[in-house]
């Protein structure tokens, strides 16, 4: 059976309205509305989604395929000083009309957001999402089993994804903006003796998956947590490898949101301060080549641009939507996302700490696997990491570390930093933030 908007060319589906019609309907809405009601200032984002998912099942060499679409109409409205919102999945031309009128609805006296700035000129909608390219993940699927997964490890999942997009951002005023992607991912659960390790690989924007540092990865975390192993040594430094350090990345970059500085007058008041030793440098990067998401323009239709966060232990800015820049009084830059139906919120993209290829110390307590936890961010801006690794004495490693519980403040975390590698390194399964490994002065815990 097709699903809505499946088609190529944008023609009527047996589910509901093509995409391209949808688009038609929001705009003939707006207008409609605008005229009604004197104003122009009326918002419409439009999104469709086809996931598709196969899990393998390693040990019985069988698959399961699922599939699913969704297209999601939100609306928001300025009338005076009254604002309204509302969001509805949406099949038909008259379900769009029926969000925009509950968005008026909606609005009350006393609750009116910043209106988001103009559209700039770019891309307009396209007719459909990306063409179905689902059949890939077979073949995916092989070469994950052939080249991604260690022999001998226990594999208690394994699952591809295959993500297609499809995005518009209509305003009354005639202003457009819109997009359309697709993007792949590979996530593995393995079993250890001392818990189960979990990773991912994405594909980059226009590549193939590359399986080659998922194995490695799992090679390196499943030698680490089977065997003999005590507990680290005091005094020596401790070296996070990327996917040890992801979750602590992705509590800064949660730290780095607008929203969260707004509800934080002194993290606010340290704009422009520098709180962090020099060797930290962030940056937040649509296009950078080794990231996983690529976007042109948010959920509100501002174009995205590379930011830095925090240059050389200066902390330049935060991430921002319309709604939190207007409260801090900053530009919009690109960073305002939808989660579902909810508003806009300030969320990042490609964030990561700059890499630096600083010597790593010869002795020191080297943390190279993740043990899986049920949370990372134990309370607001603690993180819980749970890892072992290796002591190691004059650059050899010397015994194991048995699985070490950390609770990290992040502020105080990363004034503790002490060196940034050169293995910058990307992961799905931590907001996609990106990492190399760091180098922090920490006290072992008791």
């Amino acid at each position: 059976m097709r699903t809505p908007g499946g088609g190529r060319d944008g023609a009527e589906t047996e589910q509901g309205a093509s995409l391209a019609a949808l688009a038609e309907a929001g705009r003939d809405a707006l207008a409609d509305t605008a005229r009604a009601l004197g104003v122009d200032s009326l918002e419409l984002h439009l999104s469709a989604t086809r996931r598709v998912s196969r899990e393998l099942d390693v040990h019985a060499g069988t698959a399961v395929t699922t599939r699913g679409e969704s297209r999601t109409a939100c609306a928001r409205v300025w009338l005076g000083d009254s604002f309204g919102a509302a969001a509805a999945p949406v099949g038909g031309r008259e379900d769009v009309r029926d969000v925009l009128a509950a968005a008026v609805r909606s609005a009350a006296s006393g609750a009116r957001g910043p209106v988001p700035p103009a559209l700039e000129p770019g891309p307009d909608v396209p007719p459909a999402l990306p063409e179905d390219t689902s059949s890939r993940l077979e073949a995916l699927s092989e070469r994950l089993l052939r080249t991604g997964l260690p022999p001998g490890v226990v594999v208690q999942a394994a699952v591809l994804t295959q993500t297609a997009t499809w995005r518009a951002v209509l305003r009354a005023d005639g202003g457009c903006r819109g997009e359309a992607g697709c993007a792949e991912e590979a996530f593995v659960r393995c079993e250890t003796a001392r818990g189960a390790v979990v990773d991912a690989v994405a594909a980059p924007p226009g590549g193939e998956v590359d399986f080659a540092p998922l194995r490695a990865r799992l090679e390196e975390a499943v030698a680490a947590l089977e065997g003999p192993a005590g507990p680290p040594s005091p005094g020596l430094p401790w070296v996070l490898h990327p996917a040890v350090a992801a979750p602590l990345v992705a509590g800064l970059a949660w730290l780095l949101r607008g929203d969260v500085a707004a509800s934080t007058p002194a993290l606010a008041r340290a704009a422009g301060k520098k709180p962090f030793p020099s060797l930290l440098s962030v940056e937040d990067d649509p296009r950078q080549p080794l990231g996983t998401c690529l976007r042109t323009l948010d959920d509100e239709g501002q174009p995205t641009r590379a930011l830095k966060l925090i240059s050389e232990g200066r902390l330049a800015g935060f991430l921002h939507s319309a709604e939190t820049a207007a409260r801090l009084g900053a530009e919009p830059h690109g960073r305002g996302f939808r989660e579902g139906t909810a508003p806009p919120a300030p969320s990042p993209l490609n964030l990561f700490v700059v890499p630096r290829a600083d010597a790593l110390p010869a002795d020191c307590t080297e943390l190279v696997a993740r043990v899986e936890t049920f949370t990372t961010m134990s309370r607001p801006g603690v993180v819980l990491l749970i890892a072992g690794g290796w002591e190691v004495r004059g650059g050899r490693r010397v015994r194991r570390i048995a699985p070490v519980e950390l609770e990290l403040p992040v502020m105080e975390t990363f004034r503790a930093l002490r060196g940034v590698g050169s293995d910058l390194t990307f992961f799905p399964t931590a907001d996609g933030v990106g990492t190399p490994s760091l180098v922090l002065a920490l006290t072992p815990p008791g």
